[in-house]
């Protein structure tokens, strides 16, 4: 169980790194033929605006399960690498209850969230806006699940990967 938690981990990191850039640079694009758009055919289709948010929504969330899972998230104190082993255990556990306790009542939430989002139309491209608000349980889910293999140890045949 404990490989199948750090494996699962690992490919999703790896779908997650893909899928952030993807996004990132689908926003590029899009942000790029609105500049081309509106300075030589004077004309921006409505839509790209609406296209280029959504993907840095997603590639944003996307990026955020990605930095926490290698353990480069914003905080704001260091937790410590060195010192008593209880000491490091208890901070360990201290920033995995704080996680948890933050992206919980997110998740726990979620279904009435994504409830109101159905049955509203985003205005330029015309699609429910629980397809976009979704990257939100999505990513904490995620983000869940790199907590458990954080916790859980890591598996001694699986390479880690480099930052």
């Amino acid at each position: 169980m404990r490989r199948a938690i750090v494996l699962t981990s690992y490919g999703i990191d790896k779908f997650c790194r893909v899928a952030a850039v993807g996004f990132l640079s689908l926003m590029l694009l899009l942000v790029l033929f609105q500049v081309l758009a509106r300075y030589i055919f004077q004309a921006v289709p409505v839509w790209t605006e609406e296209a280029a948010r959504y993907c840095m929504i997603w590639g944003g969330l996307f990026g955020a399960t990605v930095a926490f899972r290698a353990d480069r998230d914003p905080r704001l104190i260091q937790p410590p690498q060195t010192g008593s082993k209880l000491w490091i255990i208890s901070a360990t556990w201290l920033r995995s209850a704080a996680a948890v306790l933050f992206l919980g009542p997110i998740l726990y939430h979620s279904d009435r969230f994504l409830a109101r989002g159905l049955h509203r139309l985003s205005d330029g491209l015309e699609v429910p806006l629980a397809w976009i608000t979704a990257a939100v349980p999505i990513s904490v889910v995620i983000i869940l699940i790199h907590l458990m293999a954080r916790l859980i140890g890591p598996d001694t045949d699986q390479p880690e990967q480099k930052g």
